[in-house]
């Protein structure tokens, strides 16, 4: 068994995955991105997981991740963990970019494999054996998400990962909840984060000790609650409550979740415009009605 890098414990909690705020001009909004930092920790959550999917990274330049890197952590001010997701096609971009988080004192760094080229699996350990270097002793989480980047990891690749100096845990983003149970069973010393909202109940009781998620920007306060059920033996109370989620995520998969999510935080005063950064679509027509008929029971328990 791996012996995994030790990780600080304001890490194990519950990080919003950040939307990256546009103005009418396309560019990134300040003013909208503290908007939603601060509604992040109002809604009782621990931390920011920076740039990563629900962030649009891709769709972004280096130069505008760095930036949004930066914003964050000032509108962020130390009040709660700063994740930032490094992730990028080529290695020397990653680098580039966990150097950056380092700089700026972020709490981790995070990094999905390098999508569209297949590589080996040896060329994908030595990208981030370069990120954790690069990041210079700030701790790497790897964010494993097979159904997008097309990579599958196994336990023994897992165990390699692990065992890279700096890597300290697992954004497990997966249907697995067979392998999120062996994750947590052969390396119980690890960082393993929950990585689909819409299964958090189950990542949790299968060992994942903290969480990342895209819905958090909206109903953080239900997760909170839901993680606490779980930790309190409570699972009626905590699948209730998945339940209640899974109920707007059910809408946000039908229109986009993504999209749902910025027009929803644009309906509810906090984003500017709804905008998402082409080629990924805005939201408008009939799915904007459908996000419409849940602005009343968000509304009522965001802390606007």
């Amino acid at each position: 068994m791996t012996q995994t890098t030790p990780y600080p414990a304001r890490l194990a909690g519950l990080h919003t995955a950040l939307m990256t705020p546009y103005d009418a001009a396309g560019e990134i909004s300040a003013p909208c991105l503290q908007k939603l930092v601060d509604l992040t920790f109002r809604q009782g959550l621990d931390g920011l997981y920076v740039g990563g999917s629900t962030g649009e990274s891709l769709l972004l330049s280096t130069d505008e991740r760095e930036h949004l890197f930066a914003l964050t952590a000032e509108a962020a001010r130390g009040r709660g963990a700063l994740l930032g997701h490094v992730g990028a096609i080529s290695t020397r971009e990653a680098v580039r970019l966990a150097r950056c988080c380092a700089e700026l004192k972020y709490d981790a760094v995070s990094a999905i494999p390098p999508i569209y080229f297949p590589h080996a699996k040896g060329a994908i350990f030595a990208y981030y054996r370069a990120i954790a270097e690069a990041a210079q002793g700030v701790p790497l989480v790897i964010y494993n998400i097979p159904g997008l980047s097309g990579v599958r990891f196994s336990l023994a690749d897992f165990e390699t990962l692990l065992a890279i100096p700096g890597v300290v845990g697992i954004k497990q983003t997966a249907n697995d909840m067979y392998q999120m149970e062996q994750l947590r069973r052969t390396f119980p010393g690890m960082l393993l984060f929950n990585g689909f909202d819409e299964m958090m109940a189950a990542g949790l009781i299968s060992g994942a000790n903290g969480g990342i998620g895209s819905t958090y920007n909206i109903m953080g306060t239900r997760y909170v609650a839901l993680r606490k059920a779980v930790a309190e033996g409570r699972n009626a109370d905590a699948l209730a409550l998945q339940a209640r989620c899974n109920a707007v995520i059910d809408v946000l998969v039908e229109v986009g979740v993504f999209q749902g999510l910025k027009y929803l935080l644009y309906r509810l005063g906090v984003l500017a415009t709804p905008a998402c950064r082409a080629p990924m679509e805005t939201i408008s027509g009939a799915a904007a009605t459908k996000l419409d008929a849940l602005l009343a029971e968000l509304r009522a328990e965001l802390p606007l």
